[in-house]
């Protein structure tokens, strides 16, 4: 899929500040490698879709998943052998929500970074076909909704929390936010402070 067909030109939205967060595809470094004994490789999606505005997609994972339950998450996962850390995004975005390559445009990623769980993550940003079909797997996915971009990269919804962890003080970001139809999204935890680090790195200086 190419934006132009979309219908739009970068100057018309906020795509340029997005792109303006992203590292290459590519990655030669090594920086999405493991970094500690015991650390696994995973990615996730962040995707954008173009309704009547940006939008970012977010799925709430099952209460009864015994990892990470009931919380708010990008599509994602561990990687597997004989795979790029870009085609764990992808097959992962498919497994979970329905979404297969075909209809998503990588545009670049945010840097890797170490998650409390064990995991070495790097975030890739893509944007999905405004046509795809979205179709959930109950077993990972209890919901799928979506959220303005303007709203997540607004400083006025990024709320601060302060937690002590692991012998250290950490400053948080939470992103809750009401659907139209009433729901709470309480956005928080890795899935907010990927959130935060794109809006650190493409608009914060541009607010």
């Amino acid at each position: 899929m190419r934006l132009d067909l979309l219908g739009l030109t970068m100057s018309e939205d906020m795509l340029p500040k997005v792109r303006a967060a992203l590292l290459p595809l590519s990655i030669t470094d090594g920086t999405d490698e493991v970094k500690r004994d015991g650390q696994r490789i995973a990615a996730v999606l962040v995707p954008l879709v173009m309704r009547s505005e940006w939008h970012i997609i977010l799925t709430q994972r099952p209460e009864t998943m015994p990892s990470h339950a009931g919380q708010i998450a990008f599509p994602g996962g561990k990687a597997e052998g004989g795979e790029t850390i870009a085609q764990t995004a992808l097959r992962e975005t498919e497994e979970e929500i329905g979404v297969a390559s075909a209809h998503i445009d990588l545009i670049g990623r945010l840097p890797s970074f170490n998650a409390v769980s064990d995991f070495r993550i790097t975030p890739f940003i893509g944007i999905v076909a405004p046509d795809a079909v979205i179709t959930p797997d109950p077993r990972e996915v209890e919901s799928v909704f979506e959220v303005p971009l303007a709203y997540l990269m607004n400083p006025a919804n990024h709320i601060r929390r302060e937690v002590f962890f692991d012998g250290k003080d950490h400053v948080l970001f939470d992103m809750p936010y009401d659907e139209p139809n009433g729901r709470h999204r309480n956005i928080w935890g890795m899935t907010a402070m990927t959130l935060y680090g794109l809006w650190r790195r493409g608009f914060e200086a541009k607010v």
